[in-house]
């Protein structure tokens, strides 16, 4: 198994990249990363999110 670390300008350009492929990647999953501000944001809405189990 190998990974590659690929930087494209948005989600939707390196979806592009992944279906246009032709089938030369049989197989990749992607995981975007936040900038900082981004993750920052993302813990200050997270604050207003209850954790409720299953069933409860």
């Amino acid at each position: 198994m190998s990974y590659t670390l690929w930087e494209a300008p948005d989600n939707v350009s390196m979806a592009a990249v992944a279906i246009g492929s032709g089938g030369a990647l049989s197989k990749f999953e992607t995981t975007p990363l936040l900038a900082v501000e981004e993750t920052l944001d993302a813990l200050g809405r997270a604050r207003a999110i209850a954790y409720r189990p299953p069933g409860a």
